[in-house]
């Protein structure tokens, strides 16, 4: 593929993210993906086999900027509850950031289905990141392993994260739920007092 042939398709896939999170996936088509491209319906077409394979670049581009971010997150040598919490404010950001309220339930489901694959990779590598994240703040964390291992912690974490996201309430309220949720884990693997875990 050409480097405009690739360039097009990222612009494709950009304005379709944003149909998408407004519309859900049912009422997206793609006469809307062209308008907010800003391109012809054939001129899609030339680079999209139809909204399903749209919808998996988007799921695609989705996944890897929220698993590099997570990434970077990990790696900030910030204290353990504000690492971890960075690590997984993400997911709440790019999609409560990109998908309205009303959608987010719709999304998870479509994906689910049409981009099983995508989703189960994602969750997998994401899954990893905040497993590493634990791992990392294993002296920090020193309850970990005696009470959960960093897997189990990992696996409780990213399942309750999933819940969180998929409420219709505001990104203010997703994050605080979050602050939340990883104060008591913090909690919950340390012995030391909190403030030491926040200096």
């Amino acid at each position: 593929m050409t480097d405009a042939a690739e360039a097009k398709r990222d612009h494709i896939v950009a304005a379709a993210l944003d149909v998408f999170g407004r519309y859900g996936y049912r009422r997206t088509s793609m006469d809307l993906i062209a308008r907010a491209a800003r391109m012809s319906r054939p001129a899609v077409y030339l680079h999209f086999k139809g909204k399903e394979d749209v919808f998996r670049a988007v799921a695609r581009r989705f996944a890897d900027d929220i698993v590099a971010a997570a990434e970077a997150a990990r790696r900030s040598g910030r204290p353990v509850a504000d690492r971890l919490y960075d690590v997984l404010v993400i997911k709440i950001e790019f999609f409560a950031g990109a998908v309205e309220a009303e959608y987010r339930a719709e999304l998870f489901a479509e994906a689910q289905v049409i981009v099983e694959d995508v989703m189960a990779s994602f969750e997998s590598a994401y899954l990893s990141v905040v497993e590493a994240t634990l791992g990392d703040a294993a002296e920090e964390l020193d309850l970990l392993d005696a009470t959960l291992s960093a897997a189990d912690a990992a696996a409780v974490l990213v399942d309750a994260l999933s819940g969180i996201v998929r409420e219709k309430a505001e990104p203010a309220v997703l994050r605080k739920r979050l602050r939340q949720l990883v104060e008591l884990a913090v909690r919950g693997l340390t012995s030391r007092p909190a403030a030491v875990l926040h200096a």
